[in-house]
């Protein structure tokens, strides 16, 4: 009886982690966990555990040896991740960018797009986008200040956050001219390196259109309340 019930116990935990297995590769397919990211490797790791551990009551050669290794890849997967968040460094201002608009990016991939760009100080008149053209770099604005101009007009000013966003990734002529009316720190990333980058890191890719995406709409919303407030005061 004993026996019957230990072998039942091996052979739950060997369900157990072919469960593990399919819900790892389930939520990688549905984007809510990440192929380089601890949670996935952890799933792993426990799942060829636990199938491993039903094989020592119905040993299978061929299996265990993919579980040993499917432990060896996912516990260096882990030890490589932890030892790269650990030596990644940002100073003071690629830390303000990335907790203003990369904020949940990993640190490896913030590196990465922060080694495709240069910081600038920029004097006023220097020109970010000009309307109808192009738009070929992502600017972000540390501090300072942008004047937009539309049609020869003055209509919002920028202080902080992306410029460009909307058409840096798929090339295409901007809204607006921003031109820097107050002396400002800016970095200054091509768009050809973002989308080269984009194109071989599928990851990198998501992380960045993700917050793009989010600078769009954040300034959306706070042009649709400017328009409000000015129809209110009419």
């Amino acid at each position: 009886m004993f026996q019957l019930a230990q072998n039942t116990l091996y052979d739950w935990a060997g369900y157990l982690g072919v469960g593990f297995y399919l819900a790892s590769y389930a939520l990688l397919q549905m984007g809510l966990v990440r192929g380089s990211h601890y949670p996935y490797a952890i799933m792993n790791l426990i799942a060829a555990s636990l199938v491993l551990l039903s094989l020592s009551v119905k040993f299978n050669l061929s299996a265990a040896i993919i579980q040993i290794m499917w432990i060896i890849i996912s516990t260096f997967g882990i030890c490589r991740l932890y030892v790269i968040e650990r030596t990644t460094r940002f100073n003071e201002n690629e830390l303000r960018l990335i907790n203003d608009v990369l904020y949940d990016m990993p640190k490896p991939l913030a590196r990465k797009f922060l080694n495709r760009g240069i910081w600038i100080d920029a004097d006023v008149g220097t020109e970010l986008t000009r309307e109808g053209a192009d738009v070929t770099n992502l600017v972000y604005l540390l501090n300072g200040r942008a004047d937009v101009i539309s049609q020869e007009k003055s209509i919002a000013s920028i202080r902080g956050g992306f410029i460009g966003e909307m058409n840096v990734m798929q090339p295409g002529p901007a809204s607006a001219t921003v031109v820097i009316d107050q002396p400002s720190r800016i970095f200054v990333v091509p768009g050809e390196a973002l989308r080269k980058t984009a194109n071989t890191d599928s990851e990198f890719r998501a992380y960045l259109q993700e917050h793009l995406a989010l600078a769009t709409r954040t300034k959306l919303i706070e042009t649709n309340s400017r328009l409000s407030q000015s129809e209110q005061r009419k």
